[in-house]
């Protein structure tokens, strides 16, 4: 190579070698950085709960219902910002969070709700004053006078005396309420109801999927660790053992068919009535796929049982063990599909036994 060459080349290396720190910069995000991320969000959050709560009602359940999904939204961005820097990412999950974490907000956010619907609801039934309708002072010589304008079944009248000097006549502050509606606290009750509901909907679904998902690991395990056991002649050749069983429990449901089973079939309906034809024609149909989905699926597992049969004979009393572990990794692979296709020909084999019996009865005289 010419020193030009060499001169022409070296400036692209160099800049490569820089440009990799730049990069590698860049593309991640140190814990550091990310926990004070995070914590400026939680402080986002608290500022926006502040200032919701500040410019609106206490009382109001859209407030709180508001505030408590701002901060939770905000606490999740924060949440994935640092599981994200710490490295616990999962791809395959929702979010990249660690699995079971979205079931867990969501069975919080649901609580949340009905802790803020509840209190509402039990504040309205102890609270038998409605709306505030007028607050008038007056003497209280004309007081009695002013209550006839609001009859006692639809409002509620309170009255506060006011401080005044002595040898004045009395003055008193008097508030109107309108009394709760019954219609609306019987409407908060299934409110309530509804939310009690759907927050135990939640949280049986939350606890019920991670049983299930123990149970899945579980039952993988078992698995693994069977197909992991000692890799030996016998237990080799019993997996091969265990496909050719299955295949000839299939051969033998295939063969109590008969060598043409379409046949009676289709010669009974042609010997029905034209209106019995057009009843049933779409079952003959049916069965026809559902028999050549029997043969698809039985011709799937006689190749696969032909080809364990051929690892099977690959297995000798001195084999070593590393042959014996190959072996049988592709013999439990074997099995597997075996497995599926036998499922597969059973689910037909129903469907078609279905459409036979159908025709069969449909047909008679």
């Amino acid at each position: 190579m010419s020193d030009a060459e060499n001169s022409a080349t070296a400036p692209q290396d160099d800049e490569k070698v820089v440009s990799r720190p730049r990069d590698s910069q860049f593309s991640a995000i140190s814990p550091n950085a990310a926990g004070w991320f995070g914590a400026g969000l939680v402080g986002l959050a608290l500022v926006c709960f502040v200032l919701v709560n500040w410019s609106t009602p206490t009382s109001s359940l859209g407030s709180a219902a508001l505030a408590g999904t701002a901060i939770l939204a905000i606490g999740l961005v924060a949440l994935i910002v640092l599981s994200r820097a710490v490295g616990i990412v999962e791809p395959s999950a929702a979010l990249g969070l660690p699995p079971g974490s979205i079931r867990a907000l969501l069975a919080l956010g649901l609580a949340i709700v009905f802790v803020s619907v509840a209190s509402w609801v039990l504040g309205g039934l102890f609270d038998p004053t409605g709306r505030a309708i007028s607050t008038v002072q007056m003497a209280r010589g004309d007081v009695d006078a002013y209550r006839k304008n609001y009859p006692d079944r639809d409002y509620i009248i309170g009255e506060t005396s006011v401080p005044v000097k002595s040898g004045t006549p009395t003055d008193v502050i008097v508030k109107v309420y309108l009394k709760q509606d019954q219609g609306m606290l019987d409407m908060a009750k299934q409110i309530l109801t509804i939310s009690a509901t759907v927050l135990v909907t939640v949280v049986g679904f939350y606890f019920g999927s991670n049983s299930s998902s123990e149970a899945l690991k579980s039952a993988l395990a078992g698995l693994q660790g069977g197909a992991a056991g000692p890799a030996t002649p016998d237990a080799v050749l019993g997996v091969g053992r265990e496909i050719a069983g299955v295949a000839t429990d299939v051969g033998k449901k295939m063969t109590a068919l008969g060598s043409d089973p379409m046949a009676p079939l289709a010669a009974a309906l042609r010997a029905a009535s034209p209106d019995v034809q057009a009843k049933l024609a779409g079952t003959l149909v049916d069965a026809q796929q559902s028999f050549d989905s029997l043969k698809a699926a039985q011709t799937d597992l006689i190749a696969k049982a032909d080809r364990a049969k051929e690892l099977s004979a690959t297995v000798k009393p001195d084999s070593s063990a590393a042959d014996l572990m190959q072996t049988r990794d592709q013999l439990v692979a074997l099995r597997t599909g075996v497995t599926e296709a036998s499922r597969k020909f059973d689910q037909s084999l129903a469907a078609f036994t279905a459409a036979k019996d159908a025709i069969l009865q449909g047909t008679a005289k």
